[in-house]
């Protein structure tokens, strides 16, 4: 189960829902600003600071090949590692959803501009 392969492509789920999740927050904020409405905190999260989710399946992968290349690691710590490594997925996963979808949910939130 835990293989330099898996632990890659587990890395690139991670990227793949943040690239997902940063360009739908560019749908919200677009949306925002054509009703006049302030951005949500989760998705002004994503869309400002999105580059920098970039660093978290950067920090896992480092300490999951770390993990892989010593031996005196034991076989349950590796495990673990990468079943962290599924874990992040998901909640990045939610995150990413829930920022991605409270734009849209917050039409009785809306300010009017121009009076």
């Amino acid at each position: 189960m835990f293989t330099i392969r898996n632990t890659v492509l587990v890395a690139l789920m991670q990227v793949g829902v943040i690239v997902a999740g940063v360009l739908a927050s560019g749908l919200g904020h677009r949306h925002c600003v054509a009703i006049g409405m302030t951005l949500p905190l989760p998705a002004t999260l994503l869309y400002d600071f999105g580059v920098l989710w970039f660093s978290i399946p950067i920090i896992w992968l480092l300490t999951a090949l770390m993990f892989f290349s010593r031996q005196e690691i034991s076989e349950d710590a590796r495990q673990l590692i990468f079943l962290l490594g599924i874990l992040l997925v998901i909640s990045l996963s939610v995150f990413v959803l829930y920022a991605d979808i409270s734009p849209f949910l917050r039409y009785g939130e809306m300010t009017l501009t121009g009076e």
